[in-house]
C-alpha cells in the first residue's frame, strides 16, 4: 500500500486526478506540520498498484498543490477483498 501525505487543498482536483489515473483511493483529513508550520493535511491511501503509479500520483499532487514536497510512504500490507 502507498500513502501520500499532502496539504489539504485542491481536494476535488486531487480526486479527479486519481480517478483519471484509474486509481482507487481512500482519503483521510487531518492536521500536520511541515518545517514547523502547521497545516490542514490529507492522507491518501492507494492499494494494489505499482510503485510507479504511486510516484506519478504523488508528483502530480505536489505540482497541483505547488508544494516543495509531499510524503510518499510504502507500507507492506496484505489486502484482500471479501
Amino acid at each position: 500500500m502507498y500513502r501520500i501525505l499532502t496539504e489539504n487543498k485542491n481536494v476535488d482536483q486531487i480526486k479527479e486526478t486519481l480517478r483519471a489515473l484509474g486509481l482507487d483511493y481512500t482519503i483521510f483529513f487531518g492536521e500536520g506540520a511541515f518545517h514547523e508550520q502547521e497545516e490542514p493535511s490529507l492522507v491518501i491511501e492507494l492499494d494494489n498498484i505499482p510503485r510507479s503509479a504511486a510516484t506519478n500520483a504523488a508528483i502530480l499532487i505536489r505540482e497541483m498543490n505547488q508544494q516543495e514536497a509531499v510524503l510518499l510512504q510504502e507500507i507492506p500490507v496484505i489486502s484482500q477483498f471479501i
